[in-house]
């Protein structure tokens, strides 16, 4: 019987058989001109541009600043559209709502604000009220 070949002798030959399997085929020969596509590609969709919008138009507001007997000064807002007051007091906004049946009072729970002519009374918590006069327009 014959004697094996030793496996140390076969190896170059394997290696040399697989890397031969794995070469790559030449490439194949494009075309002169490029196929048509079947059908135009289709636009891509329009980029969103957003435009500019309206601006919005100020609130309608009443203003007035008062100075009041304590050593404070507080401003008055009015907005007529919205039926709503806002006390600006001690740097804090106190949103305040009219008083059923009374064109001059507005309230929030522990605040009552009453309107003159040129002043306004501020009643806090059922506190003694504080007097406050209204102070001349400024430019």
């Amino acid at each position: 019987m014959p004697h094996p070949a030793p496996l140390h002798l076969l190896a170059p030959f394997a290696l040399a058989l697989a890397l031969a399997a794995c070469e790559r085929a030449p490439p194949a020969q494009a075309p002169a001109t490029p196929p048509a596509p079947a059908s135009p590609a289709p636009d891509p969709p329009a980029a969103h541009t957003p435009t500019e919008a309206a601006p919005i138009p100020p609130t309608p507001m009443q203003r007035a600043h008062y100075a009041c007997a304590d050593g404070q000064r507080v401003e008055w807002r009015y907005f007529p559209q919205q039926g709503v007051a806002v006390l600006v007091r001690d740097g804090r906004n106190h949103e305040l709502h009219p008083a059923p049946g009374s064109a001059a009072t507005f309230t929030q729970p522990g605040l009552e604000v009453r309107l003159g002519a040129s002043s306004l009374q501020i009643r806090l918590n059922q506190r003694p009220p504080i007097d406050c006069q209204r102070l001349s327009a400024t430019p």
